[in-house]
């Protein structure tokens, strides 16, 4: 089961804070009116939801549901942060087969690198999922939750003003770090259930996003995806609607009118700076995906 959240509603958090027990203590049958969540920082905890029993272990994550009851049903050592918080607007899904699943959230993150950052469309889209049970595979995404934990707790303490919102903001952070840790997760150990075109697509985005103010040829396309530029085009257009060069400009463009709004570089510099080596061509191409010159375009920002 997941949680999909909507991410521009910070959740309201009410308890939050690390506590450590030890036998012969085991937690009391209830139902709470809220959501809670456990990260176990050490040790091992025995809690019962419904009908699930589950054994936690460091680096778990757990969801407890508002609508079961949950309690202990053994006694261990145990270390751990809890948080009791509500959320307007939140679902509960079941599990899909794996491969749908798959697809699904791989669709997610390929539209979040595409968006376009002068843009609230993905924003007013955006949904944030939640597993209901996750086990840290990577130590340096526990460490960063666990930090952004820590980091809310203390707001929640010190009640300087806006406190509960600074809390909040913390938290929300924390979910979205969750969230990506566990995508990451998911995708690298769908490889069985995945056609590899899949992972290569995935690659690559991430690639002419990172690397796009550098030139960038089919060969280096080729090298990237191991495999033939003609092949992985269709592939690519196929999963993003855009061969991968009009993508490429796209995500040029797009930096390019960040430089040009909050900075004083001139027109060549800029195109130079995200990869058009050529002033004539940037023009042409900045104009297509716009409607105006890049220097139009400075008048008017």
């Amino acid at each position: 089961m997941f949680y999909e959240l909507n991410s521009r509603q910070i959740p309201r958090v009410r308890l939050m804070n690390t506590a450590a027990i030890q036998p012969p203590f085991v937690h009391n049958k209830r139902r709470a009116e809220e959501y809670i969540i456990y990260v176990i920082k050490k040790g091992e905890m025995y809690l019962k939801e419904g009908n699930v029993n589950y054994v936690l272990q460091t680096g778990d994550f757990l969801l407890l549901d508002k609508e079961y009851f949950h309690e202990g049903y053994k006694a261990s050592h145990c270390e751990y942060y809890y948080l009791h918080f509500k959320q307007e607007d939140i679902r509960r899904f079941p599990m899909p087969p794996e491969e749908e699943f798959i697809k699904f959230i791989l669709s997610r993150h390929n539209d979040s690198l595409k968006s376009d950052p002068f843009s609230y469309k993905t924003i007013e889209n955006d949904v944030l999922l939640l597993p209901k049970y996750y086990h840290f595979n990577s130590t340096a995404d526990f460490i960063k939750v666990s930090c952004l934990l820590d980091e809310a707790i203390k707001h929640n303490k010190d009640h300087m003003d806006n406190y509960k919102i600074m809390c909040s903001i913390k938290v929300m952070e924390a979910f979205i770090e969750i969230y990506r840790s566990y995508l990451l997760y998911t995708l690298q150990k769908s490889t069985s259930v995945m056609p590899k075109s899949y992972h290569k697509v995935q690659k690559l985005l991430e690639y002419l996003n990172t690397e796009y103010a550098r030139k960038i040829t089919s060969h280096d396309i080729e090298e990237i995806s191991g495999s033939n530029f003609d092949y992985i085009n269709r592939i690519f257009k196929k999963m993003t609607h855009k061969t991968i060069f009009t993508y490429l400009n796209s995500v040029r463009i797009n930096h390019a009118m960040e430089l040009i709004t909050t900075t004083n570089m001139k027109m060549s510099e800029v195109g130079q700076s995200v990869g058009f080596t050529d002033l004539y061509y940037f023009s042409k191409v900045f104009k297509k995906a716009v409607g105006v010159s890049p220097s139009n375009y400075n008048r008017e920002g």
